[in-house]
């Protein structure tokens, strides 16, 4: 029994240190890897470094030393000015490409904006859903129609559907369009939502048809949840 029991004990360490001398021979291997990689980088950073001083020396030495290459070796010659050539113009090219592609995303970037937030599928609300906002009036506190001490009114309208919300009171502070950062004029239309924020008629619809969201938090008209 000891002995099968030392045999047991023996071949598991025999297992032990062979799955050992495995680990050791995968870390070595992953070590040669990426020592290898590196090697690989540097040789190729080294190599374009070289291939562009070389490039600076071939350069002078044709336009200093043209003519007397053009008599000895006049194909020489030319092959290696239409290489510079091409390799000049290339440059160029790309530079003048870069450029022109900053100049379009500056002057167009609205509209690949508007384009990309179509892309991403933004959900609008529709006239039918945003004629049955609540509807407002805003009612300055003092006689002048300006905004008082005192706030002002939303003063409920009758929407499509015939609801009439109640009224409401508004503190100076309050009483502006988040969307415009425009105070309420006396007699202005105003639309709430159902998160109890409200802001300029023409300025929430505009935002709701291209995305139905409430501009302050986030809660969605269409689906009745809050996003954040």
């Amino acid at each position: 029994g000891e002995l099968e029991g030392g045999e047991f004990r023996g071949g598991r360490f025999d297992l032990d240190g062979n799955d050992s001398d495995g680990d050791d021979d995968a870390g070595v291997g992953m070590f040669g890897s990426s020592h290898v990689s590196s090697f690989a980088k540097r040789c190729e950073s080294v190599n374009t470094m070289a291939s562009f001083l070389w490039w600076i020396v071939g350069f002078y030495w044709v336009v200093s030393g043209g003519e007397q290459l053009l008599v000895d070796a006049p194909r020489l010659y030319w092959l290696t000015v239409v290489y510079l050539a091409f390799d000049v113009f290339f440059a160029i090219f790309c530079v003048v490409l870069a450029c022109l592609i900053g100049i379009a995303l500056c002057c167009c970037l609205p509209c690949i904006i508007a384009i990309l937030y179509t892309v991403a599928g933004q959900e609008g609300a529709s006239e039918a859903e945003l004629s049955m906002l609540p509807k407002y009036r805003f009612r300055a506190s003092n006689n002048d129609g300006k905004l008082g001490e005192g706030g002002g009114v939303m003063v409920p309208l009758e929407n499509v559907s015939g609801y009439l919300a109640t009224e409401r009171i508004l503190l100076p502070e309050d009483a502006e369009c988040c969307i415009c950062l425009s105070s309420y004029d006396d007699g202005a239309e105003l639309h709430a939502l159902p998160c109890n924020h409200h802001f300029h008629a023409t300025c929430i619809v505009k935002w709701l048809k291209m995305n139905a969201t409430c501009p302050l938090c986030k809660y969605n008209i269409l689906k009745g949840n809050e996003q954040v």
